[in-house]
């Protein structure tokens, strides 16, 4: 237990055990962390339950934890007769149950993961209590509340978990606990993000507090109401009394205001339009989606074009956010789930199978599964399964094909030359480059559309980028940014594509990537340095748009030619 003096108190909601003696209720800190609220510059107090009252919040917080928590994780033990990265889902594992379909008597396994997600995005940390049989196996895994838990590092390095249970606090040994940590410093749940967004949180709640307040006086803004010089108080009293009855609230929209004896009405607020009301929930937007590390466009932000496809934009919304937290869980479910042995043997990992949220669309999932069909990478069965369908009833489904071209020589028979045979055998061949040449052709067609895509892409964000942005800041951009900031989108947008045209074409990968890219920037820097040296700063934009649009079409073609 904690020492006389020795403060737990930790942001959060609104309810908390005040009679705990540790809490120095004197503190107006503390009084401001018990009832989880934060005094900003704005103005407004910034707590969990009033952060999740702002859309882009609730939006951001719902749509992570419900992607995370959909995502299947599994216990797998290593298979070392199935080759080097063979594995399968260990079914009988003690903490596969509870992982994958129910983490106690009380939670699925979804609505656990969903929970540990919601306070991990709010609070930074997420804890959840593992109860153990005798035997050291785990039986449950018990969300706690984030608000009330907190790791402490002791003075020999160790780390315990102190929590607030029914008023008492406890102590756990760091095994105990499941631990789910954003960014920290020191490793003491020292991020908050509630703490740390809070300004940001504040201006959009007084944003919408100004937006309620503005309709809720019939869309008029205050001013100065000057009476004539010389008026009783009664009077001016009377003359305000009234004047409000006429002016305020929504039901005196389009009222008539009538003035008389010389009273007049000044302006004394900004209008929306005058406080950029629209352009600052606008940014206000991007700004959250910063701080959960999403594209604003999955808050709803429509200024910036979104992917061409469904796969493509969950493909980067996973690299670059739902990752972090697939590892976080899976690192943390091996470290705390698994025994010493399994993890020192590396014979058992923790893995989410992210398969099926990067699905593409249905006609390109079936043409690639023809493609490793036809070429002996995938069964029938396989692809069926990948698709959601039952194995084939006639037996055929678990055999691969063998394309007859790609046979190993010691196959044939050298012995049988007769001209009869010579005649089957080109026969053959010629039917086997046929199936081949087709194969190609569907994947270079595929490649082709993902260059297509890739090239469009990177285009409209330079476009975008020359209509944002002043002529010298963007000239800046272009010699110094451009190609890091363009070049992963670019590149991830083909590159399973090209993989697996290279491993049927027998092509290069590294080399014909070098090629694609290569010959996209080198002409795509070569025609935007010819216009920043031939035009003036106000023909910037269209010249830019006209030309990008010419290269667009080249830098395709060339794509073409290279594959």
């Amino acid at each position: 237990m904690p020492t006389n003096g020795e403060m737990f108190v930790y942001p959060g909601q609104d309810h908390r055990a005040l009679e705990n003696p540790n809490i120095p209720l004197g503190d107006p800190v503390v009084w401001n962390q018990v009832f989880g609220d934060y005094s900003t510059s704005a103005g407004e107090m910034v707590g969990a339950s009033r952060a999740l009252t702002l859309a882009p919040v609730y939006q951001a917080v719902s749509l992570i934890s419900g992607d995370v928590a959909k995502i299947p994780l599994n216990i797998y033990k290593r298979r070392a007769d199935l080759g080097e990265r063979g594995r399968e889902v260990d079914r009988e594992h003690p903490a596969q149950f509870l992982v994958r379909w129910q983490a106690n008597h009380q939670m699925t396994a979804y609505r656990f993961w969903r929970r540990m997600m919601v306070h991990a995005l709010i609070w930074g940390n997420a804890y959840a209590l593992i109860d153990r049989d005798p035997f050291g196996n785990p039986l449950e895994i018990i969300p706690l509340l984030p608000d009330r838990t907190a790791p402490r590092i002791m003075p020999n390095g160790d780390v315990i978990y102190v929590t607030e249970i029914n008023g008492e606090l406890l102590n756990f040994p760091s095994s105990a606990i499941l631990h789910l940590e954003n960014i920290s410093i020191a490793g003491d749940a020292d991020c908050e993000l509630i703490f740390k967004a809070r300004e940001t949180f504040a201006q959009a709640l007084a944003a919408n507090k100004f937006a309620s307040k503005f309709f809720a006086n019939g869309a008029r803004i205050g001013g100065i109401l000057e009476v004539p010089l010389g008026m009783s108080k009664q009077a001016s009293d009377t003359l305000e009394q009234g004047f409000r009855k006429t002016y305020e609230g929504v039901d005196n929209s389009f009222k008539t205001v009538l003035l008389r004896d010389g009273a007049k009405f000044h302006q004394a607020q900004f209008t929306p339009e005058q406080s950029q009301m629209v352009p600052v929930r606008k940014e206000l937007v991007k700004e959250i989606a910063r701080f959960f590390n999403l594209p604003p466009h999955k808050l709803g932000d429509d200024s910036k074009s979104s992917y061409n496809s469904l796969e493509q934009e969950n493909r980067s919304y996973l690299d670059s956010s739902l990752s972090i937290w697939l590892n976080t869980i899976a690192s943390e479910v091996w470290l705390k789930l698994l025994t010493t042995d399994e993890q020192k043997g590396q014979t058992h990992f923790a893995e989410h199978n992210v398969g099926a949220f990067i699905q593409a669309d249905i006609k390109t999932q079936y043409e690639v599964g023809q493609i490793g069909i036809n070429n002996g990478i995938v069964s029938p069965n396989e692809v069926r399964a990948f698709l959601g369908l039952n194995p084939r009833d006639d037996g055929l489904g678990d055999k691969f094909m063998q394309p007859l071209n790609m046979a190993n020589s010691d196959d044939l028979d050298a012995d049988d030359d007769s001209d009869d045979q010579v005649e089957d055998d080109e026969q053959v061949e010629s039917d086997d480059e046929q199936v081949e040449s087709d194969d190609e052709r569907q994947m270079r067609d595929l490649l082709t559309k993902a260059i297509d895509a890739a090239i469009t892409r990177v285009v409209a964000q330079v476009k975008t980028r020359c209509k944002k942005a002043k002529a010298n800041r963007f000239c800046s951009w272009i010699d110094e940014q451009m190609f890091t900031d363009t070049l992963p989108a670019f590149e991830q947008r083909f590159d399973d594509e090209l993989k697996l045209y290279c491993s049927i074409s027998s092509r290069d990968y590294a080399d014909l990537h070098h090629s694609l890219v290569d010959s996209f920037y080198s002409g795509l820097n070569r025609n935007l340095n010819d216009i920043l040296q031939s035009v003036q700063p106000d023909q910037l934009r269209g010249s830019v748009d006209s030309i990008l649009e010419q290269y667009k079409a080249e830098a395709i073609s060339k794509a073409k030619d290279l594959i």
